[in-house]
């Protein structure tokens, strides 16, 4: 106890710094909460466009409202909308009593307080038990300027209610809707909410008085428990496309590793239950509809055809992972969610296993590497049954493997071992997306020194003719699904780039002035879900974008690297996969004729952020004070800290 109170004397401004940090989040979190009405559940909605005429000085209307449940908190009013209409003023006091006539809340409204909504919320002490009581809602017209007019409330008729109006009774009903608190959502937000900011605390504190923590172990110590809240708190099959990842990841769990071809018809076999949680509406998917279908077991004795859409012309190779995972789970349960989450699983333990690996390979820049990582679409991939996961964590590894044979001394001879992985990893490269293949270009980095007997051209040749063979053997083989998918547009598309290639770099310039600032927003995690459904606040890819250009100048360890032809290789790269992406997605998803490229998203470039951050790193320098280690444990407490607004926003989304 003394240790701690000396820690804290000492280390004030850390630990200030923080829990003011960690405070402003929450804050924004549980605004963003308010503002949903996510934790409250509304009796129907009344609609009119009816209102009560002729209202004067004095009037006073009361409805009587039998709660339907408990936690009765808040009554929604209806006024008559009024926003240009400067003759109209007066004050009304606003009040609701309780079955033994005391008055619970009282409080009084202007025109102001409707002028840009005419819904006015009024809320009240929480009635815990308030299901079967009456209460009594009452408007009192209290005061209006002369020349003015009462700004009035809507009503509709109604057989079986009554209001008061001036004391005597008429048919119908205010237009009002009554709002009652869940104490199960409220329970499930405070309870993450909890959670996460205990384990941001703990672990910011730990990596701040580890003494000389590596970059690796920072990785390991936050990201894949960052990974477990997101699988928690996002619904299966919420993620970008994955729906259409569960089908391509269970054909790949039961041994297909090709959709099925018969005829015209595309698909495989599956039970059909594995789709039964998404016959409803998939972007209105809560935690209750989670619970409801945990239960839910495969049949497999009933099966129907399904089709994985874009998903399959991927190869099974970015799949394996959620394959096994759901081949595993499926030994000890035939639960539909359960599988899923155990594909989820997999994904996310082979992925990081990949980046782990690569900060700790990868000679310099290990603090770049660790700062991707953060990316909530990124870890949205690590945490889903996306393919997304397998890209970037073996583009991650792909570029520390090549850089630690260009730079690490003990490699200095490429042998049998380093050419078996080489080829290996650019061969699945080449098979996790076409536009990801120039990656294989980096291995012209590596120094001629390295192979034996100065065989690095020819070296280098047969592991990319391996690649691209294997790549276009795939393409080939996958060729008849994308046909299917947009048949008739990507000839056509392909031809109108070759007669006017001129046009088609005017298309792809105007199209990056358009978007260019939604893809570096999505890039660093403005959104995330499919359907881009949860918008997460500003501040944290803002922060990411910010923290990402402060290390890109002022990391050390990147400094003067690389010489001109690495540098020029590292340029082509980037350049050659960036211009795969715009052209890829202007042949298979963009209308002919469109004015724009269609379909381009931030997270496509994640694979290639690293090699831009290191070439410009190399190329700007940047003088800081700030120590290596402090730099590195900064990333690593920030980056963790952001996930508290990016985690309750998810949570907000699926109450």
């Amino acid at each position: 106890m003394e240790k701690i109170k000396e820690n804290l004397r000492k280390d004030w401004k850390f630990f200030s710094a923080l829990i003011i940090a960690i405070i402003a989040l929450l804050m924004i979190a549980f605004y963003a909460l308010g503002v949903s009405d996510k934790l409250y559940r509304k009796s129907e909605k009344i609609t009119t466009e009816d209102y009560i005429q002729n209202i004067e000085e004095g009037n006073k209307i009361e409805q009587k409202i039998r709660a339907k449940e408990n936690n009765f908190q808040r009554i929604d009013i209806e006024f008559e909308p009024l926003k240009e209409q400067i003759e109209v003023a007066g004050k009304v006091r606003i009040s609701i009593q309780d079955e033994k006539g005391e008055i619970i809340k009282e409080e009084t409204i202007t025109r102001n307080n409707i002028r840009e909504n005419s819904k006015y919320e009024f809320s009240f002490r929480n009635q815990s038990q308030s299901e079967g009581k009456e209460y009594i809602l009452s408007l009192q017209f209290a005061e209006i300027e002369e020349g003015k007019k009462f700004f009035s409330v809507k009503i509709a008729d109604s057989q079986e209610n009554q209001i008061t109006v001036n004391g005597q009774n008429q048919q119908g009903q205010l237009a009002i809707q009554e709002v009652y608190l869940s104490r199960t959502k409220q329970a499930v937000f405070i309870g993450i909410a909890t959670l996460i900011t205990i384990y941001v605390i703990a672990i910011s504190t730990y990596i701040y008085y580890k003494k000389n923590i590596k970059v690796e172990k920072i990785f390991l110590y936050t990201v894949p428990v960052i990974c477990l809240f997101y699988i928690l708190c996002m619904p299966t099959f919420k993620n970008h496309d994955e729906l259409y990842h569960w089908f391509r990841g269970y054909e790949v769990s039961i041994g297909k590793f090709m959709t099925g071809i018969d005829g015209d018809t595309l698909g495989t076999k599956m039970p059909e239950n594995i789709v039964e949680p998404l016959t409803q509406d998939w972007t209105k998917i809560t935690y209750a509809d989670v619970k409801q279908y945990l239960s839910l077991g495969l049949e497999p004795e009933k099966e129907t055809v399904l089709y994985a859409e874009t998903s399959a012309v991927y190869s099974f190779i970015q799949y394996l992972p959620q394959g096994i995972g759901i081949f595993v789970t499926r030994l000890f349960t035939d639960k539909v969610l359960l599988l899923a989450y155990g594909g989820r699983m997999m994904n996310m333990i082979v992925s990081l296993g990949c980046i782990y690996l690569a900060i700790k390979k990868i000679p310099f820049g290990k603090k770049i590497l660790l700062l991707m990582s953060y990316i909530p679409i990124a870890i949205e991939g690590f945490s889903s049954l996306s393919p997304d996961a397998m890209t970037i964590s073996v583009a991650f590894l792909y570029i520390a493997y090549i850089l630690s044979l260009a730079f690490h001394k003990k490699d200095s001879i490429i042998g049998k071992k380093q050419m078996v992985i080489l080829t290996i990893l650019s061969v699945i490269m080449a098979l996790c997306k076409i536009v990801y293949i120039p990656f294989i270009l980096l291995m012209f980095l590596i120094p001629k020194e390295k192979f034996k007997k100065e065989k690095k051209v020819k070296t280098i040749i047969i592991i990319i003719a391996i690649a691209c063979i294997v790549n276009l053997i795939w393409l080939g083989i996958s060729s008849i699904y994308l046909a299917h998918f947009r048949e008739g547009d990507s000839s056509v598309q392909v031809k109108s780039i070759f007669r006017n290639p001129i046009k088609y770099l005017q298309n792809c310039l105007y199209t990056l002035d358009l978007n260019g600032d939604s893809y570096i927003f999505t890039m660093f995690g403005g959104k995330l879900g499919w359907g881009e459904l949860i918008k997460v606040n500003s501040i944290v890819p803002y922060t990411l974008f910010i923290l990402t250009i402060w290390l890109t100048l002022a990391d050390k360890t990147i400094k003067d690297k690389f010489k001109l032809d690495q540098k020029v290789i590292l340029f082509l790269t980037i350049l050659a996969i960036g211009g795969l992406i715009f052209t890829s997605l202007y042949v298979q998803w963009t209308t002919c004729g469109s004015d724009s490229i269609a379909g381009i998203q931030g997270r496509y470039f994640i694979p290639i952020l690293p090699l831009a951050m290191l070439l410009i790193g190399s190329q700007i320098k940047l003088k800081t004070e700030y120590k290596d280690k402090s730099i590195r444990k900064s990333i690593g407490i920030i980056g963790t800290m952001l996930q508290i607004i990016v985690v309750l926003q998810i949570t907000i989304c699926h109450l």
